[in-house]
């Protein structure tokens, strides 16, 4: 009886199997995709790379194009953060939090600026000269510049 089904509906089962593995095949590619690294529109880079995002976000490099940096952050449990730190910087939550604990405690520097909503970072973004910021990709709008994140 399946067999009959699967003929008479030979078209549709293949769409399907193929939907089913492009699903497959570029979800974990896009993981990263719906976040984006957004500048305040004074910073005249126009992309980072990975390596320098991660350097950005754990205060190693301070400035970009001769604009002194201020890094944004999203608070734990954010998934844009998540997918941030795991995509770009290569550190857990625990492995962050103790590496800022050093980082501070050595004065060596401090944590980027926390805010509680992607609308937070891009207002704060749009209005501080040499802002940085991450957030999802549905909450950019035209008052920041996006840098595109490139290996």
């Amino acid at each position: 009886m399946y067999c009959k089904l699967i003929k008479k509906n030979r078209a549709r089962v293949i769409v399907l199997l193929i939907v089913v593995a492009i699903f497959v095949v570029v979800a974990p590619v896009s993981a990263f995709a719906d976040v984006a690294v957004v500048a305040n529109k004074n910073i005249g880079e126009k992309s980072i790379s990975e390596k320098q995002a991660k350097k950005i976000w754990l205060g190693k490099t301070k400035s970009l194009g001769g604009t002194s940096l201020k890094p944004a952050d999203l608070p734990k449990g954010n998934d844009s953060r998540k997918k941030f730190y795991k995509a770009v910087v290569k550190k857990n939550e625990k492995k962050l939090k103790a590496y800022w604990a050093r980082i501070v405690f050595s004065g060596k520097g401090s944590p980027p600026k926390l805010f509680k909503s992607d609308a937070e970072v891009i207002n704060w973004v749009a209005s501080t000269p040499g802002a940085v910021g991450y957030v999802d990709s549905v909450s950019i709008n035209d008052s920041v510049k996006v840098l595109l994140i490139s290996k």
